[in-house]
């Protein structure tokens, strides 16, 4: 692709968006190296954030609204749709119930984020991938990076684990006991929130039925959101994704008990204590923290409470308008 194609299909997501961005980040008013589409709520999204800010990396940032549909708008899913296709695994039709691009068998061309590289003229999407671009490509995180050499295999285990938690059941779905989301999301049961996608892409379908990316980006997309209500939030789907979950917990307790270090690898922060950050600031905030505030998993309450207080979650996640529901 082409730096003035590439220019384009931006031009058009931020005008589709009506959002020229917003400048995040130190630094002088230079050009910006990196462009990032999010949404607020997005558990993808705020790792991405949380990434950029531990890195000290500025950044233009436009939000979403992915319960108004923004990251269905055709404008948008072609710009996506260059960094599915850069993956080469195809367009994911299935739900595995978490955001993980391996996991899910391809890449949904409707969510976020997407970060645009305007350096290399990349199109990034899958947090995971984008994380290890923008810690690969800049100097600020730490002296080593967020992704050491000598402790890669490790973290990439930790991210992996992460990546692969069931992040949309948990949000979306009931819980197996006591329903302690927040209000706004308390009592669903999911089915209707992924049918709800299912007749935003069959619209769009219809109204771009002569656009041969945008039907295979929206047919995709449908086979994945029907597969969700018709697979993933029944009783025992959702007592199998919450054991997972707390599962994934009770190992990092160990791992925790265990460490030798003043974070969960090292001395210094690691992307594994970002990306777990994230995801316990997430879990805390469906009520999941049930898992480890009735002291049978003391080291992870205290890994809770010091990842919370990070600047980089602080940014991206607690103080972040709306990411909390």
């Amino acid at each position: 692709m082409t730096m003035h194609s590439l220019k384009d299909l931006v031009n058009d997501a931020r005008a589709a968006l009506n959002n020229e961005g917003t400048r995040i980040g130190p630094g002088d008013p230079a050009p910006l190296r990196f462009e990032l589409f999010s949404a607020a709520n997005s558990i993808c999204s705020q790792k991405v954030r949380a990434v950029l800010a531990q890195c000290s990396q500025p950044y233009r940032s436009h939000m979403l609204d992915i319960f108004a549909g923004d990251s269905y708008l055709p404008a948008y899913v072609r710009l996506r749709l260059v960094g599915c296709d850069a993956i080469g695994a195809g367009l994911v039709n299935r739900h595995s119930g978490s955001t993980s691009v391996a996991a899910g068998g391809g890449c949904d061309a409707a969510v976020v984020p997407t970060l645009v590289d305007w350096q290399t003229g990349e199109v990034v999407v899958d947090s995971k991938r984008i994380c290890l671009h923008i810690d690969a490509a800049t100097a600020g995180c730490t002296s080593l990076g967020l992704r050491p050499d000598h402790l890669a295999a490790r973290i990439d285990a930790e991210l992996d684990t992460i990546d692969n938690l069931p992040n949309y059941q948990m949000l979306n779905g009931l819980p197996p006991s006591e329903d302690r989301r927040p209000g706004p999301l308390r009592g669903r049961t999911g089915v209707a929130f992924a049918m709800s996608k299912v007749e935003r892409c069959e619209r769009l379908l219809a109204a771009h039925a002569d656009d041969e990316a945008l039907v295979r980006a929206y047919t995709a997309k449908r086979a994945k959101e029907l597969d969700a209500a018709q697979q993933l939030f029944d009783a025992q789907r959702m007592r199998d994704a919450y054991a997972r979950a707390e599962a994934a917990c009770e190992a990092l307790e160990r791992k925790l008990q265990a460490a030798r270090t003043r974070w969960l690898l090292d001395e210094e922060v690691t992307m594994a204590d970002v990306f777990w950050g994230v995801e316990l600031a997430r879990m805390a905030n469906l009520g999941a923290d049930s898992f480890w505030i009735d002291g049978t998993r003391p080291a992870l309450a205290a890994y809770a409470d010091r990842t919370r207080n990070l600047d980089a979650i602080r940014q991206a996640v607690i103080d972040w308008p709306g990411a909390c529901f």
